[in-house]
């Protein structure tokens, strides 16, 4: 398989779960929940934590483990807020059995920022450990 291709399919696919989650169902569809958390910001947190987690390691992944910063902080962190932002739009323009919420895209803003934070801090330190192997 083309290496390319196989480090966009997880992206992809997890990209078109949300999708399919936050615009073709029904708000009708989505089970109620006891109220005393804000279960749809959870969810849109886990989400995009995943989306970003999965693209910031595939990236990680594709330039065998020296990713230069600016472009994997755009495909693991701005592609996907860009995405949750579009998402949003869809839902007040397109998709009439959705809402959109600025809550909703700040939690898919959080959760992407706390996934590239993390793999910020494991990146710093896995440098580290590859630097006491080479010395």
């Amino acid at each position: 398989m083309n290496r390319y291709l196989r480090h966009i399919l997880l992206p992809f696919f997890v990209g078109f779960a949300i999708f399919a989650v936050t615009c073709l169902l029904s708000s009708d569809d989505v089970p109620q929940l006891p109220p005393i958390i804000a279960w749809d910001k959870v969810a849109h947190f886990g989400m995009f934590f995943v989306l970003s987690a999965v693209s910031l390691f595939d990236y990680f992944q594709l330039q065998s483990g020296h990713p230069k910063m600016g472009r994997w902080i755009f495909w693991g962190f701005v592609l996907p807020v860009m995405y949750g932002a579009a998402i949003e739009l869809m839902q007040k323009y397109f998709f009439r059995s959705r809402s959109a919420e600025m809550a909703d895209f700040i939690a898919d803003v959080l959760g992407s920022l706390i996934a590239l934070l993390i793999a910020l801090f494991l990146y710093k330190k896995f440098r580290k450990q590859e630097k006491k192997l080479s010395l």
